[in-house]
C-alpha cells in the first residue's frame, strides 16, 4: 500500500496548490470617537455582562468554548488525534497564518450570530463553518443542535421525499471544516467536486491509536433494481418524510439513483448552495465523493494520473467534454456508465498506516480556563469579521478594549472595523508599536502613510525619498510576518510608481518574488511590469506582461496587458 503514496502526494499536491478564499468588509455606521494615543475612551461606563466562555488552545489554535465541558474534551482529543493522523495522507506543508481560532458553541444562540448573512435565511442550515481571509481563519461548530431539517428535495436521502431530518456528527463536521483549511492553503480555488470529494474520502478514514486506514468503503449488496439507499429492501415511498438519516457510504446513497449529468455536474460553483450545503447526503456531494474516489482507489488506479492532468489543465483551461476525453480517454457518458458499475461493486485498493506509538492527549490532560475578557473579544471579534459582520467585530473588540484590554491583536481588529478613518490610522499605529504579528497591520499603516504623502508629494508631483523609505519601511517588516499578503506587494509596486526615485533592479527583486506568489493578481504584475520597462528591462517587463495575459480572470486586464506588450519590442522576453 505504501507504494500508492507517491501518487496520492502528487494529487494532493495538486488539489493544494489551487485554492484560495478572500475576505472583504463593509462599510460601518458612525460610532463614538477615541482619543488616541492617550488610549482613553468617552463614553458611558455601562457594558453588557461579559459572556463565559472556556479557552484552550492545541498547538496553533486559540480555543474559545461553551457547553458540556466532557463533551469539548472528548471532542478535542478526538480532534487532535484526527489532526496528528492526517498528516500521514495529506503530505504537504501547512503553511502558518497570523492567526487559526476555533469556536465551539454549546449553549443556545452563541452560533447563530457567527452565520455570514447570506446562510441566515438558508433553507439548508450548517452546523459547522469554515470562515477565512488571506490572514487567518475560524472553525465555527455547532455543538448544541443535534439534527437539521432538509427541505430541497435534491439534497435529502431520500429522493422521493420533500424533507429529511439529518443527524448531526459534530466530530464528522469538525473533519470537513479542518479539511476545508487544509484545501485553502494556497492562490488558487480547486474545482468544487475536488473539494467536496477529497473532504468526504478523508473524513471517512478509519481511526484507532494503532492505524490509519484511508480510502476503505465497503461494497453494497443488493438488486441495484430493488434496493432502497435508506435500508436494503426498504419501500422509500413508504418511508416516513421527516425520517432522521445519517451519512451513508456513497454506493448506498447512489445506487438508485440517476447520476447528475457531468457537464452539469463539474460545472457547479464553489460559492453555489449546493456547494455550500453538503449535508444530507445531498445528491452531487456523494457523487463528488464517487467520482473522486473512483479516480484514486477504483479501477486498478488506471483513472490516477487522468484525475491530477485533468485538475491541473482545468487551472489554466475551461472545462470541456473535449478535455475530459482528452485526460480520461473516455466521455462524460462513458464515465458516467463506469461510475453506476463501481457503484454496484466498488471494488478498490484502499491503504493502511501503522500508527506510532506517542503519547496522546487525554481528556483531563485539556485544560479549559475561563476565558478573559481579552480573549472573548479578540477571538469573537476575529470570527464576526471573517463571517463578514464588521460592526458586530468592532462591538466585540470595543467591549474588550472598554474592559481594559490592550493586547496588539485586538488594536489590529480595531483598527480595521472602526468606522472613523482617522482613529483607524491611530489603532493602526498602537497595533504597530504593540508588536502586532499580523501583516495586515504594517500594510495598513504604510497605505495611510502613502495616502498622506500623495496629497503632500515632493516638489516634483512626486514622492520624495524620505516619503518613499517612510512607506516602505512597514511593508518590509510586513513581509518579515507570515502569511505573504498581496498587497503587501501591490502597494510597494505602487509606492515605487509614485516615487521620484528610479528603482534599481535589485529594489524590484522583492516584486519578483509577489509575482511568483501571486501570478493571478493582475494589479499587481501590471504595475511590476511597468516598472521594469520605466528602467530599461524590457525583457523581465514582456515576459511578466505575458505571464499576466496567461492569468488575467477578464478582457479588461487581458486588454492591459496586450497594449503594454504592444509598446515592447516584439521580441523582448522570448529568449
Amino acid at each position: 500500500m505504501r507504494r500508492l503514496l507517491p501518487r496520492l502526494t502528487a494529487l494532493l499536491l495538486v488539489a493544494a496548490g489551487l485554492i484560495s478564499a478572500q475576505s472583504d468588509n463593509a462599510t460601518l455606521a458612525a460610532e463614538p470617537i477615541f482619543e488616541l494615543p492617550k488610549l482613553t475612551v468617552n463614553e458611558p461606563a455601562d457594558l453588557p455582562e461579559l459572556e463565559r466562555w472556556h479557552y484552550t488552545r492545541l498547538d496553533s489554535f486559540e480555543i474559545l468554548a461553551c457547553g458540556n465541558e466532557r463533551d469539548i474534551r472528548k471532542l478535542l482529543v478526538d480532534f487532535q488525534k484526527f489532526r496528528q493522523a492526517v498528516k500521514l495522507v495529506w503530505p504537504v506543508p501547512i503553511k502558518p497564518l497570523a492567526a487559526s481560532t476555533l469556536l465551539l458553541c454549546g449553549e443556545k444562540g452563541r452560533y447563530d450570530a457567527f452565520l455570514p448573512a447570506d446562510l441566515r435565511d438558508s433553507e439548508s442550515p450548517l452546523p459547522s463553518l469554515f470562515l477565512r481571509n488571506r490572514e487567518q481563519i475560524a472553525i465555527v461548530v455547532d455543538l448544541q443542535t443535534t439534527r437539521v431539517s432538509i427541505l430541497d428535495p435534491m439534497a435529502t436521502l431520500n429522493a422521493a421525499s420533500s424533507a429529511a431530518e439529518y443527524e448531526v456528527d459534530h466530530y464528522r463536521q469538525l473533519y470537513r471544516e479542518y479539511v476545508h483549511y487544509l484545501l485553502s492553503q494556497s492562490e488558487a480555488r480547486p474545482p468544487a467536486w475536488l473539494k467536496e470529494g477529497l473532504a468526504q474520502i478523508i473524513m471517512d478514514v478509519e481511526l484507532t491509536d494503532r492505524s490509519l486506514i484511508y480510502g476503505k468503503i465497503n461494497t453494497f449488496k443488493g438488486d441495484v433494481s430493488g434496493v432502497s439507499p435508506l435500508e436494503p429492501g426498504e419501500d422509500a415511498d413508504a418511508a416516513a418524510p421527516t425520517a432522521v438519516v445519517g451519512e451513508r457510504p456513497f454506493n448506498a446513497v447512489l445506487q438508485t439513483r440517476r447520476l447528475m449529468p457531468l457537464g452539469e455536474f463539474f460545472a457547479v460553483d464553489p460559492d453555489s448552495e449546493i456547494a455550500r450545503s453538503p449535508l444530507g447526503n445531498n445528491l452531487w456531494a456523494k457523487q463528488a465523493y464517487a467520482f473522486v474516489h473512483y479516480c484514486m482507489f477504483g479501477a486498478n488506479l488506471r483513472h490516477k494520473e487522468a484525475l491530477i492532468t485533468f485538475v491541473g489543465r482545468l487551472a489554466q483551461e475551461p472545462l470541456s467534454e473535449e478535455l475530459f476525453k482528452e485526460c480520461f480517454k473516455t466521455g462524460y457518458k462513458g464515465m458516467v456508465d463506469e461510475l453506476n458499475g463501481y457503484l454496484r461493486h466498488t471494488r478498490h485498493k484502499y491503504q493502511q498506516y501503522n500508527l506510532q506509538a506517542t503519547d496522546r492527549l487525554t481528556p483531563a490532560s485539556i485544560e479549559l480556563t475561563e476565558a478573559s475578557a481579552g480573549l472573548v473579544g479578540l477571538l469573537k471579534g476575529d470570527a464576526l469579521q471573517l463571517a463578514g459582520h464588521p460592526e458586530a467585530a468592532y462591538t466585540e473588540y470595543r467591549n474588550a478594549y472598554r474592559r481594559g484590554a490592550r493586547d496588539a491583536a485586538l488594536l489590529a481588529g480595531l483598527s480595521a472595523t472602526v468606522p472613523n478613518s482617522e482613529m483607524a490610522a491611530k489603532f493602526t499605529d498602537e497595533a504597530v508599536k504593540a508588536g502586532a504579528n499580523r501583516p495586515s497591520a504594517f500594510v495598513r499603516q504604510a497605505r495611510n502613510r502613502l495616502a498622506v504623502f500623495k496629497a503632500d508629494p515632493g516638489p516634483d508631483g512626486k514622492l520624495t525619498q524620505q516619503q518613499l523609505a517612510a512607506v516602505l519601511s512597514p511593508l518590509f517588516k510586513a513581509r518579515s510576518l507570515p502569511p505573504p499578503l498581496p498587497e503587501l506587494y501591490e502597494t510597494i509596486a505602487e509606492t515605487w510608481a509614485l516615487s521620484s526615485v528610479s528603482p534599481k533592479p535589485e529594489h524590484l527583486a522583492v516584486l519578483d518574488e509577489g509575482v511568483r506568489r501571486f501570478p493571478r493578481d493582475s494589479a499587481l504584475l501590471h504595475q511590476t511590469s511597468l516598472l521594469y520597462q520605466r528602467i530599461g528591462n524590457t525583457d523581465t517587463a514582456a515576459a511578466i506582461a505575458r505571464l499576466g495575459l496567461r492569468y488575467a480572470a477578464d478582457e479588461a486586464a487581458k486588454a492591459q496587458f496586450n497594449s503594454l506588450l504592444s509598446l515592447l519590442p516584439t521580441t523582448a522576453g522570448l529568449k
